[in-house]
């Protein structure tokens, strides 16, 4: 759990803000034979939308496809060797992120920096923090709606 002074927060109260990120598995809507873990096969950020391209774990051939059509707001792609898995480790269990790539975070403090880099301006809008955890790496999305999903 991170403490943070709100009086930093352009238009914030004065205070502590206690944020502690709530993991959530995403239920990814693409029919049957969904894998348990992926690897990211490619990312890709261009005008017609944020791609992410993943590889089933056991099975190259199974992919399954991430867009975002519309842009996103943020995002970042993080080796796994330089994660924080193990605090969702103690707090969730092992089975939690190890059987799954999709998920959903609230409260996430990546959403509260970019609000914060952003002077406030983030917080007009509301936005979901979507976590691919994917063997390889993990990467962070987040927009200001769902993403579609297939499998290719």
């Amino acid at each position: 759990m991170g403490v943070t002074d709100v009086k930093d927060i352009p238009g914030g109260k004065v205070g502590k803000l206690l944020l502690e990120k709530n993991w959530q598995r995403w239920e990814v809507e693409v029919g049957s034979d969904l894998s348990s873990k992926y690897y990211v096969e490619s990312i890709s950020d261009s005008i017609n939308g944020f791609r992410i391209l993943l590889s089933d774990a056991n099975d190259e051939s199974k992919r399954v496809e991430v867009l975002f059509e519309d842009s996103v707001r943020a995002y970042r792609s993080t080796d796994e060797s330089f994660s924080t898995i193990n605090n969702l480790d103690g707090r969730y269990g092992t089975e939690f992120f190890s059987d799954n790539t999709f998920f959903k975070v609230t409260n996430s403090e990546y959403i509260h920096w970019l609000s914060l880099q952003s002077y406030g301006i983030a917080e007009s809008e509301t936005f979901f923090h979507f976590s691919f955890l994917a063997v390889d790496s993990i990467v962070d999305v987040i927009a200001a709606y769902e993403p579609k999903a297939s499998k290719l």
